[in-house]
């Protein structure tokens, strides 16, 4: 594979994976219909993203980075893996038939008085709420969608794969910079090279899985993300 040329050289351009490429590969599991809308918008941002993930892979391949800019190369990487996997738990779960929903709308919220209790003052809040015609998506946070997708086993029925998905949410949590009671020393300490290669991993295991039963061609498209890294 070649790697990335400066503006001012006169070499070829580096190529990703087309996104051409990517996009009908996305569609082998992700279909219109199936109770599911905007799935052209989903494969094509999709494919966007897988693109942009291999573009951060070249960069730690062919750029001698500082330490803090490895590591926040690592945090974008690992950032941008969430935002796809989420993605495709979303469409899983809806298709499927095991999103959250909801057959209730809230119509309208009427704050009572303070009054004392034992001490302490309390209120006591009324929520009105109205019935829809039909059941509606409710939201999930990604927490919930991964401990759906171990009930169901969406990614398959191995333990350690959604013990690795919450440990990236977790560390996609890290997008707020502002601290948290739950948030542990700083993305320097924390975004490792290991952090990358268990990210890497996750998403080799989900995005070459029976749910895309790639050929050995389409597999080779994912191929840097099975590799291993030193800092």
């Amino acid at each position: 594979m070649s790697k990335l040329i400066r503006t001012d050289e006169e070499h070829g351009a580096w190529y990703p994976v087309p996104i051409s490429k990517l996009e009908a590969y996305m569609a082998k599991y992700i279909e219109s219909g199936h109770a599911y809308k905007n799935s052209y918008t989903l494969k094509k941002d999709l494919a966007y993203n897988l693109q942009y993930l291999q573009f951060q892979y070249r960069i730690i391949l062919d750029i001698k980075l500082s330490s803090v800019i490895y590591t926040q190369t690592i945090k974008t990487i690992i950032l941008v893996s969430c935002s796809i996997i989420e993605s495709l738990l979303h469409y899983s779960l809806i298709i499927k038939d095991v999103h959250s929903n909801t057959e209730w709308s809230q119509k309208a919220l009427f704050k009572g008085n303070q009054k004392k209790l034992d001490g302490e003052f309390v209120r006591i809040d009324t929520t009105i709420y109205s019935k829809l015609s039909k059941k509606q998506l409710k939201h999930m946070t990604f927490d919930a969608m991964i401990k759906s997708a171990k009930s169901h086993s969406i990614f398959g029925s191995r333990t350690l794969m959604y013990e690795r998905l919450e440990t990236l949410r977790i560390l996609r949590n890290r997008v707020h910079l502002q601290p948290s009671d739950d948030k542990f020393g700083t993305d320097w300490i924390v975004f490792t090279t290991d952090r990358l290669n268990e990210t890497f991993s996750v998403m080799y295991s989900i995005l070459t899985s029976s749910l895309f039963k790639p050929t050995n061609t389409e597999k080779q498209y994912f191929e840097y993300l099975s590799k291993q890294y030193g800092a």
